[in-house]
């Protein structure tokens, strides 16, 4: 009597982890992903280059970050905290009309930009 009740009990254990941990497998597939910009200044040269950096991927250009962006799935968050210091000439933190039809390319594909001004 006492095997079958432990062996209910481990078997009732088991199928609760697994209804769990499938549970939980489907939530975070259902959370979409968020990536953090960044915009690293490069001074090798006498003119300051800039790339923009998410993970471990550098864009040179504001066409080839978009064109990194229209591959991400809808739902996905874009971060983007450059900081208030300036050194001139940035790719879109330079330009409010760069900026504008940027957040409008991410809220077409429906990629949610947040931009934190300060940092």
């Amino acid at each position: 009597m006492m095997k079958t009740l432990a062996r209910s009990v481990a078997v009732a254990l088991i199928v609760f982890c697994i209804s769990t941990t499938a549970s939980m497998a489907q939530e975070s597939q259902d959370q979409p992903t968020k990536y953090r910009l960044e915009l690293v200044y490069i001074f090798e040269s006498n003119v300051t280059e800039f790339i923009f950096v998410i993970g471990n991927s550098g864009f040179k250009s504001v066409a080839s970050l978009k064109r990194f962006i229209a591959g991400l799935p809808p739902g996905t968050t874009l971060e983007w905290a450059p900081g208030c210091v300036r050194q001139g000439n940035e790719p879109l933190l330079s330009s409010e009309v760069e900026m504008k039809s940027f957040r409008e390319f991410c809220e077409h594909r429906k990629i949610k930009f947040i931009l934190i001004p300060s940092g």
